[in-house]
């Protein structure tokens, strides 16, 4: 019984993952959504994406603000622009065409 339960928790945790990646690419492509917004986009109860959300925020993937818009606390999303993952010597680098080069090489083994 045990390892069943355990698989249904990993199984629930890998759908939570695909769902977080899911979510974060909508807000990628809409940003500065309310979370009512987009769980209308992605057809999921406003839970589910709030839940979403947090774990989100908490990896430090996306941005949220708590703004009041007509009286009522609102959730506007953005994602962290991808720049903010990297330190200053990293951008320059990549800067460099070299870089590019480099990395195709790797890519194609």
């Amino acid at each position: 019984m045990e390892c069943r339960t355990r698989k249904a928790t990993e199984s629930r945790r890998e759908r939570g993952v695909e769902s977080d990646y899911d979510l974060y690419e909508m807000i990628s492509d809409h940003p500065e959504s309310s979370g009512y917004r987009l769980a209308k986009l992605m057809g999921w109860t406003t839970g589910r994406t709030n839940s979403a959300i947090d774990r989100l925020e908490a990896k430090g993937l996306i941005k949220v603000e708590r703004i009041v818009r007509s009286g009522r606390l609102q959730l506007s999303v953005v994602p962290r622009p991808w720049q903010e993952f990297f330190t200053n010597e990293e951008l320059s680098e990549m800067n460099e065409p070299e870089y590019w080069k480099e990395l195709d090489e790797i890519r194609r083994g």
